[in-house]
């Protein structure tokens, strides 16, 4: 994890009951955020040192609970500084576009689109109230490269590219950046899931490895820290270099 330090900040995780945000939302407590931690599951007690991690639901697609979740952190913490969006449903069907079910191509899009928008939504107020604040999204490097058989969930994260920038736009002038973390590779049960044979060969990768959660935690934490003050709209691939080779 990255050395930047984020004493007091208060920060909303989503997808945090297993993998990348699980490992996010304990890395921030643990560098001194005050963090409430959701997911449409139960989120298991986080371990973060000293810190304690709050925790809650969320169904990320449903505006009443996105808005219960975001008034529950400003209940706790007085207010809210950054959002990290990480929860994603994984594509349960990795087929041609003709075999994919069109329900599930809608639920893919509603969790890992539709969700982030919902979240800006419910928590611009609040940033905005704070002097603003920052919103990291959660994408994918296939936003980028594309992924065979996977065009449901590639569509889905490149528009969380497209929302960034967008939202960055329009949360400027109210003092909130927008910005994008797309990992490649990542080694969760998730990413597992929906993974080609070839992911896990290293020779692809210039650094000569797959990704593991705590690659992504520096990245995030940097987005979320004044450290980036001046950044916004941006999408940080972190791959390895991957879609360079």
């Amino acid at each position: 994890m990255s050395a930047v330090g984020l004493p007091g900040l208060r920060v909303l995780v989503t997808g945090a009951a297993r993998g990348l945000g699980r490992t996010i939302a304990a890395e921030l407590a643990g560098a001194g955020a005050r963090v409430l931690a959701v997911d449409v599951d139960e989120v298991r007690p986080i371990a973060a040192g000293d810190a304690e991690v709050r925790t809650g639901r969320v169904d990320v697609t449903d505006e009443t609970s996105v808005r219960a979740a975001v008034s529950r952190a400003e209940e706790l913490f007085g207010g809210l500084d950054a959002v990290v969006n990480n929860a994603a449903l994984v594509a349960v069907t990795r087929a041609r576009a003709g075999e994919i079910p069109v329900a599930e191509f809608d639920r893919v899009m509603a969790v890992n689109a539709r969700g982030p928008w919902l979240l800006y939504r419910a928590a611009a107020p609040s940033l905005t109230a704070a002097g603003g604040g920052s919103v990291v999204n959660l994408t994918s490097e296939t936003a980028v490269s594309g992924s065979r058989h996977l065009s449901h969930y590639v569509a889905s994260k490149a528009a969380v590219v497209g929302l960034t920038r967008a939202l960055a736009t329009e949360g400027g002038p109210l003092g909130i950046r927008v910005n994008a973390v797309g990992p490649g590779f990542t080694d969760t049960e998730g990413a597992r899931a929906i993974g080609d044979p070839d992911t896990y060969d290293t020779t692809a990768t210039p650094l000569g490895r797959v990704g593991t959660p705590d690659d992504v935690v520096g990245a995030v934490a940097f987005l979320i820290s004044e450290a980036s003050a001046f950044v916004t709209g941006q999408v940080l691939l972190v791959n390895g270099g991957r879609v360079l080779a």
